[in-house]
């Protein structure tokens, strides 16, 4: 990295716990990426992480100078990919470096479609436990932080980003097969998180009910067959993985898609469920069950958002 900023756009269930340790370590050297609606809060002083202050230095387009972005983190929900990048494209230069951890593909497709010069990573993150409480962001468990090269010649990239998670302890993992590992956390996506949103089921819960575990599998097995006809060998020791990650959760964690729910926001669902209910019909694949917690979810969604008064 040279000596540009290191910036983060997305201060929510991914991306608080890695600002707060990216913080913690380059100070300085780190950056609040924000539009304009939201520079306001993340400017007020107002904000803490684990009861700490939270205050780096924002960048918004109201205030942009020039400021070099050696790399962003990107964390915003995929529904809000379009209309942030739209105010914030300026701050992108050429060789800024893109990591995207947003659930699902959509992201990925986005950021090359809009600037196809720079090097965009994969990457997700899995398994924090943030919740937001107004100003107060508390979290036990950040999660782990996964990225890898999409492209070999982006190798050296991959391993200077992970370099630099580790030396701020940010508990991160350099996959050889990102995109197989991208699959299979879209896949535990797709079977949990609809599922709980609508249930109201927290993790803790899951190994206590042979019902969603049911559920679960059965919606795995129709996302295996959907994978195949994108080349994406998902296997069954694939599936026992994520069933063993629903069971075998010690401490309380809502999926974001609950979360949402319970603080009547928009969901994630056209990008996780939706995103395969579409290759499903594009291949002529049946996916019955997906297709219906897709619709379920969205009925729900609609509801509470106020969409069918």
């Amino acid at each position: 990295m040279s000596e540009g900023y290191i910036g983060l756009i997305g201060l929510g269930a991914i991306g608080a716990p890695l600002a707060e340790m990216l913080y913690k370590e380059y100070g300085d050297k780190f950056v609040l990426v924000s539009d304009d609606k939201h520079a306001g809060w993340l400017k007020s002083g107002r904000i803490r992480i684990n009861g700490t202050p939270f205050a780096p230095k924002v960048l918004s387009p109201a205030d942009y100078e020039g400021e070099k972005l050696d790399v962003l983190f990107i964390c915003v929900k995929n529904y809000s990919l379009e209309s942030t990048f739209d105010e914030i494209r300026n701050m992108i230069k050429d060789d800024t470096l893109l990591m995207p951890l947003q659930n699902g593909l959509y992201s990925y497709d986005f950021l090359r479609s809009r600037f196809p010069e720079n090097i965009v990573l994969e990457g997700f993150a899995q398994g924090p436990n943030t919740r937001i409480y107004g100003n107060d962001i508390v979290y036990q468990n950040p999660g782990t932080y996964c990225l890898g090269k999409n492209h070999e010649s982006y190798k050296e990239y991959a391993a200077d980003l992970y370099d630099l998670l580790k030396k701020a302890g940010v508990p991160c993992i350099l996959k050889d097969d990102i995109r197989h590992a991208i699959w299979c956390k879209l896949m535990l996506n797709v079977a949990g998180n609809a599922l709980t949103a609508l249930t109201d089921l927290d993790y803790v819960m899951f190994k206590h009910s042979p019902d969603a575990q049911k559920v679960a599998r059965t919606i795995m097995q129709e996302y295996k067959f959907v994978a195949a006809t994108e080349d994406v060998l998902i296997t069954e020791a694939d599936i026992a993985d994520v069933m063993h990650y629903f069971t075998s959760y010690s401490e309380s964690k809502r999926t974001s898609m609950l979360e949402d729910v319970i603080n009547k926001r928009p969901t994630e669902n056209e990008y996780i469920a939706g995103y395969i209910k579409r290759l499903a019909i594009k291949h002529g694949v049946s996916a019955p069950f997906i297709d219906m917690l897709y619709s379920i979810m969205r009925i729900k969604e609609d509801v509470y958002l106020g969409k069918l008064n």
